[in-house]
């Protein structure tokens, strides 16, 4: 199942109701925040960060950080599927060696 949340900054609210519907076994928590001209950067990323910890915490279940932190868009691109990887398909790699 694909949940679409608004911003990176909701994630963690999201995966925390779903770890504890108790219908998974993992979440996967993807997305990405570019880096703009103001520090609101660095306050979504920590709290992203922070946010799925708390919801894995919280919940007793895996909540698996995919959340790409990047500086701008070709290097999120690079690392979404193209030369630098996939990122989302590691983070399930993690979901499935947790399980």
């Amino acid at each position: 199942m694909v949940v679409w949340v608004p911003g990176c900054f909701e994630i963690s609210v999201v995966a925390q109701q779903l770890g504890k519907s108790g219908k998974y076994n993992a979440i996967l928590c993807i997305g990405a925040v570019i880096r703009g001209d103001t520090t609101h950067y660095d306050v979504v990323a920590d709290s992203a960060s922070s946010g799925v910890l708390s919801a894995g915490l919280n919940s007793d279940v895996p909540c698996i950080f995919g959340v790409l932190t990047c500086d701008n868009m070709e290097q999120a691109l690079d690392r979404a599927g193209g030369k630098a990887g996939n990122k989302g398909s590691e983070t399930a790699l993690t979901a499935v060696s947790l399980c």
